[in-house]
């Protein structure tokens, strides 16, 4: 085996043992806040001496940001997900908020803590605002739906400006951004009726 073979292996489980012990923190820091989760909690959590944890992460900041930014990419890549070619608006937007709402369910501590409002005082940023923000993740979100829907809303699918419709329907998205819980849950229900709200309001 040659020696770059080796030093991609060696990288790969180094970046499996972060998103565990990444995950790991995730329950840690929804239940117990920022402020008062210690880094021995968190590397008791990932099954690790706190000692040992400083080969991967200098400090409960890094650990909390590097939770954001994984969330964040997960979050960016269903955006990029391909879509079955002749499915109208409607469908599209189903499919992604689909996708987004079976991420919502693996990656459910992660996805409690961000949407939970126990951030105390943590020095992240996402999209340029502090993650307390209320309005950090929404503004995220929207940045990507409207660019996203720059790529598939197809001209006379939209009655109004890309901008306006990205903020309204991250708007309803956001509004129903828990996703339904339990084994029988179906993420494909919850974004029909995400959608159809976006796109019909509630009039009969």
């Amino acid at each position: 085996m040659g020696i770059r073979s080796a030093d991609a292996r060696r990288a790969r489980a180094r970046e499996r043992v972060r998103e565990d012990i990444l995950l790991a923190a995730a329950g840690v820091f929804a239940r117990r806040g920022y402020a008062a989760a210690t880094l021995a909690e968190l590397a008791e959590a990932a099954g690790f001496a706190a000692p040992s944890l400083y080969r991967y992460f200098g400090s409960k900041e890094e650990i909390f940001r590097s939770l954001v930014e994984f969330l964040a990419a997960e979050v960016s890549a269903t955006f990029e997900l391909p879509l079955e070619p002749g499915l109208p608006l409607r469908g599209r937007l189903e499919r992604l908020l689909a996708a987004q709402g079976r991420l919502a369910h693996t990656r459910g501590a992660v996805w409690e803590l961000l949407t939970s409002a126990h951030l105390g005082d943590a020095p992240v940023k996402i999209g340029g605002r502090p993650l307390r923000d209320p309005h950090a993740g929404l503004e995220f979100y929207q940045d990507r739906l409207h660019a996203w829907l720059r790529r598939h809303a197809a001209p006379g699918e939209l009655r109004c400006p890309l901008r306006v419709a990205a903020r309204a329907i991250a708007g309803v998205a956001f509004a129903f951004r828990t996703a339904p819980a339990g084994p029988g849950a179906d993420p494909s229900a919850h974004a029909r009726t995400v959608v159809d709200l976006a796109l019909h309001g509630v009039h009969a």
